[in-house]
C-alpha cells in the first residue's frame, strides 16, 4: 500500500493478532508448565510476541502508522503476559 495508511479494521487485526497469540502462550504456560518454570515461560512468551509484532507489522509494507501499531501490539502482549503471570502464581 504505497501513499495510504492501513484501513482501520487492517491495523486493528494485525494488532489483535499479537494479543490473542499472548493469549494463547498465556493459557499453555498456565496450563503445562510447572511452578519452577512459568517466569521463563512468560518470557519467552513475550519475547515471541514482539516478533510476530515485528514479523506481521514489516510483512504490511506500510510506513505511516509502524510505531504506533509497534507499540500498541508489543505494550498490549505485555498488559496480557503480566496479568497472566498474576494468575498463574496465585494458582500455583
Amino acid at each position: 500500500m504505497t501513499g495510504q495508511e492501513l484501513p482501520k479494521g487492517a491495523a486493528r487485526g494485525t494488532v489483535s493478532a499479537v494479543w490473542a497469540f499472548a493469549l494463547v502462550a498465556a493459557v499453555l504456560v498456565a496450563v503445562f508448565s510447572r511452578s519452577t518454570t512459568d517466569g521463563a515461560w512468560l518470557g519467552l512468551a513475550f519475547g515471541g510476541s514482539v516478533v510476530l509484532a515485528l514479523v506481521i507489522q514489516i510483512g504490511t509494507q506500510e510506513k505511516r502508522g509502524f510505531v504506533s501499531r509497534l507499540a500498541s501490539s508489543v505494550s498490549g502482549a505485555l498488559i496480557i503476559l503480566v496479568v497472566a503471570t498474576g494468575v498463574i502464581h496465585a494458582i500455583h
